[in-house]
């Protein structure tokens, strides 16, 4: 068994968490691999913390295992000394999460130097990355897949639109203020909720208007919200233009107060028949990204990351 070791500095939960955990559950699903993990002190181990119930793969320290592989999120180059990083002896998957990481402007730009086997989550933070020079390694694309085994069983939809506003807070109140009606119930979203319970508002929910950053890697929500059978509203962030198609599964305006106000009625409208179909290709959608999907790709690198490195 070759053993890949992840590192995580996890204060709160996030969806590069909850992708990191699929990668390391990837990991131990594999047959011919497994997985150890290293937290930094600071790490929090509530409910927020997904090996919380995993503890017998955490070790202390790097030098606590011999590893056949790094797995590396955005700044845990920081455990590789400098001198190591352009040319590695053991193999390292870095997954790139963001299209920020190829803007020459951002701390993560240099890192693209470092020489790493890259997991890019969609096409676009390919692009983004091999915009201004090739990255040091071969790059892959592995689509995120959505993951809502932990969403609960809801009997009915009692609310007419939920406003997802954690990374825009003040868009979303905004917009929850001007989208209220009498007989319209809406739903602000815009503090971190346990999983569960994000969840379960989603499939409570008829429309869903999910609020990104104004660029993102991917953004899991707006698929999750497809997946739970919600009508999305989720305005362009770049990496989401792989699984968003507006009128055909979502509506996906540009990234403007009034676009997306004037998306959300259009949403909150939409005749049944119409309405139906674009659930229906959500669903789809979302069937498409699923986790065994994106477990076969993984552990396909994983077989092949020892020759990669190799070459």
């Amino acid at each position: 068994m070759k053993t890949v070791l992840f590192f995580r500095r996890l204060r709160g939960l996030t969806g590069g968490h909850l992708k990191v955990w699929d990668f390391f559950g990837h990991t131990l699903a594999s047959g011919d691999h497994t997985a150890r993990i290293v937290f930094s002190a600071d790490s929090v181990w509530t409910h927020e913390n997904p090996w919380r119930d995993s503890r017998e793969y955490v070790v202390a320290s790097a030098a606590a295992v011999r590893p056949d592989l790094y797995f590396f999120g955005a700044f845990d180059w920081e455990h590789l000394p400098p001198a190591q990083r352009a040319r590695s002896r053991i193999p390292v998957l870095n997954l790139i999460a963001h299209v920020r990481h190829g803007d020459p402007k951002d701390p993560r730009f240099p890192l693209l130097k470092n020489r790493a086997i890259r997991i890019c989550v969609s096409p676009e933070v390919a692009t983004a990355i091999s915009a201004n020079g090739p990255p040091n390694g071969p790059v892959f694309v592995i689509p995120n897949a959505v993951n809502v085994a932990e969403a609960p069983e809801v009997a009915v939809r009692d609310v007419d639109l939920v406003v997802v506003a954690l990374k825009q807070p003040l868009i979303g109140a905004r917009l929850a203020q001007r989208l209220a009606k009498p007989g319209r119930r809406v739903e602000l979203l815009d503090k971190r909720l346990p999983r569960t319970e994000f969840l379960r508002w989603l499939a409570r929910s008829k429309t869903a208007l999910c609020l990104p950053h104004e660029t993102e890697g991917f953004y899991l929500p707006a698929l999750e919200a497809m997946a739970l059978g919600t009508l999305v509203v989720c305005p362009d962030a770049v990496g989401n233009r792989e699984f968003c198609e507006h009128g055909v599964n979502s509506f996906f305006p540009a990234f403007s107060s009034d676009a997306i106000r004037a998306a959300t009625e259009a949403a909150l409208v939409l005749p049944p028949a119409a309405r139906d179909g674009m659930l229906a290709a959500g669903r789809a959608t979302a069937a498409r990204h699923g986790l065994d999907e994106e477990r076969r790709a993984f552990v396909e690198l994983l077989r092949q990351a020892p020759g990669l490195w190799s070459a």
